[in-house]
């Protein structure tokens, strides 16, 4: 069985890649960017379920750390592994936590306990450990739970034969002691995989010596996967090139031939940057590349940084967003409803359709090919029916949430709890619930068709725009760096390998193209208790020095 297993279609199988699909004890992966780190999680999990290396009962567990990249795993195993992917089980390291707390709270002792019925919050001010916790206390309940009943700690490893670590070098420090008291030596094989060099959350608690404690705790073999699948051989260059900037290395060798993709532009203030970089869009928008292909990012604060770019591509019709928080919210399971029915309810697209059916088997636990699947179908397409015969009399954005919301409805919200406890949250679904209302009033006021306003929703038409720790694992033909000052890099010189690792991030973005700007006047960054406007550049320039001498960015 296991030497007639090949892997399926979306993967070259290489032999580093080979190598380690087919080892058999815990591994640590350094890849590099474009390296295929999703779907080499995906390949492995195939080879585990259908040779039977990953023996019924048995699951893989999988945790990552963004929502995105959770549901992107998902999705990739479904479609590889079929109904044998019942036993690949994908988590945020968050959701992960939070499903410890739900499941067993009642051994915490009770002034500890939480109640049944609490909200998520996200300000630790509002955490009051009873009806309001934040993540962090959730993290903590987790642990204090798995140190106080050993019997527990035994259910994991009674279920799990092989867990999958996604983007490891953002483990932090309570997230690597849960995973040591479930599976350190319980004989279940782990799998980490992460990118020294895209170490960008160390300022959120990531654990800076993470790789090399697990590799010495866990006694893995450590291995590498470093070819670059995503970028054009100039940008692989150019990536090949900047890596040792971030590693402190002075034994390379730089790059000698001219490099025609990669530019640095410099103006006199935000409105010339806008002006110039919205042009460059619009060239490439008309040379056949899709809005939705073009990256805009900035080290922090991408909403003030990129203003004045935004409402210059707008003047243009040019659609953009703000995705650094959107992305999560439009891969909740209540967005995923809420922008398939925008598309049923705006056009005839069948995808979305089939996504909604599946979602709606899902809250009923139902599978494909199921008895209960025709009448189930059914009643569901009999209530989209008739609510789009009371669109087609009036259309406007109230009828239509209306009509979303009706049909969440029927989807019937304790179902929509049982299947995803996020749910269990008011609070949690009220914040959501407003992000994804406010975001299809804004689609629709600034588009000029519904149907056109249904694929802005989704992002599929225009430009994006978010901060660097955002853009992790997404990819994009043209990538434009804004703000490579100082003052975006105020904390240069406390956390120079972070910081260097965010510009390596965000430069391993792009397939073809990496433009970087600076502005010599920023009006944003002024108020009351300072007037920061005019940049500074003594901190990055050894930045500047190295792309424009070594990478040979002109």
């Amino acid at each position: 069985m296991i030497n007639q297993w090949s892997p399926s279609e979306g993967i070259t199988p290489t032999n580093e890649l080979m190598d380690i699909i087919l080892c058999d004890q815990s591994v640590s992966v350094l890849a590099g960017a474009g390296a295929g780190k999703t779907e080499l999680l995906a390949q492995k999990s195939n080879y585990l379920l259908q040779t039977g290396k990953c023996m019924w009962p048995k699951h893989i567990l999988c945790l990552s750390y963004k929502k995105e990249a959770q549901e992107n795993i998902k999705e990739r195993v479904i479609k590889r592994c079929g109904q044998k992917s019942d036993r690949f089980d994908s988590y945020t390291f968050d959701a992960f936590c939070k499903s410890i707390v739900d499941r067993f709270k009642d051994i915490l002792p009770v002034a500890q306990r939480p109640y049944n019925s609490y909200d998520l919050v996200f300000n630790a001010k509002q955490c009051n450990g009873k009806d309001k916790l934040s993540f962090d206390l959730i993290r903590r309940l987790a642990l204090d739970i798995l140190r106080a009943r050993a019997d527990i700690v035994d259910l994991f490893s009674l279920t799990y034969s092989h867990v999958f670590i996604d983007e490891f070098q953002d483990t932090r420090s309570d997230q690597y002691e849960l995973i040591k008291l479930l599976f350190k030596d319980k004989g279940v094989q782990l799998l980490a995989v992460g990118d020294i060099n895209q170490s960008i959350m160390l300022w959120a608690g990531a654990r800076k010596t993470v790789f090399e404690d697990y590799e010495k705790e866990f006694d893995t073999i450590r291995k590498l996967l470093v070819q670059n699948f995503r970028a054009s051989d100039e940008i692989q260059e150019v990536l090949r090139c900047f890596v040792n900037f971030v590693q402190g290395s002075t034994n390379f060798l730089p790059i000698t031939r001219p490099v025609n993709n990669c530019t640095i532009h410099h103006y006199d203030n935000e409105i010339y940057e806008a002006n110039d970089i919205a042009d460059k869009i619009e060239f490439f928008i008309a040379s056949g590349i899709k809005e939705s292909e073009i990256c805009v990012l900035s080290k922090q604060q991408s909403e003030q940084y990129s203003k004045k770019l935004r409402d210059k591509l707008t003047t243009k019709g040019i659609n953009n967003l703000e995705m650094s928080e959107l992305q999560d919210v439009l891969k909740e399971p209540l967005g995923q409803i809420f922008s398939a029915l925008f598309k049923v309810f705006t056009s005839r697209s069948l995808s979305s359709y089939t996504k909604l059916c599946d979602l709606y088997l899902s809250v009923h636990r139902v599978e494909r090919g199921n008895e209960k699947e025709d009448a189930l179908i059914k009643s569901l397409s009999d209530n989209i029916a008739s609510k789009k015969r009371i669109l087609e009399d009036e259309f406007n954005p109230g009828l239509l949430i209306f009509c979303i919301k009706d049909i969440i409805s029927f989807f019937g919200k304790s179902r929509m709890i049982g299947r995803w406890s996020q749910y269990k949250s008011t609070e949690y679904w009220g914040q959501i619930w407003r992000s994804l209302e406010l975001h299809l009033r804004y689609t629709i006021d600034v588009t000029k068709t519904f149907s056109e306003a249904a694929l802005m929703f989704q992002a599929e038409n225009s430009v994006h725009v978010m901060n660097v720790h955002k853009c992790k694992g997404l990819e994009y033909k043209v990538v434009i760096f804004i703000g490579l000052e100082d003052q975006a890099f105020w904390n240069y010189n406390k956390s120079k390998f972070e910081n260097d690792c965010a510009i390596y991030v965000a430069l391993s973005r792009a397939k073809e193209k990496i433009i970087i700007t600076t502005a010599k006047h920023r009006e944003h960054r002024v108020n009351n208790g300072y007037d920061n406007r005019i940049s500074k550049y003594q901190t990055v320039s050894p930045i500047y020095s190295f792309l424009t001498t070594h990478c040979k960015f002109k």
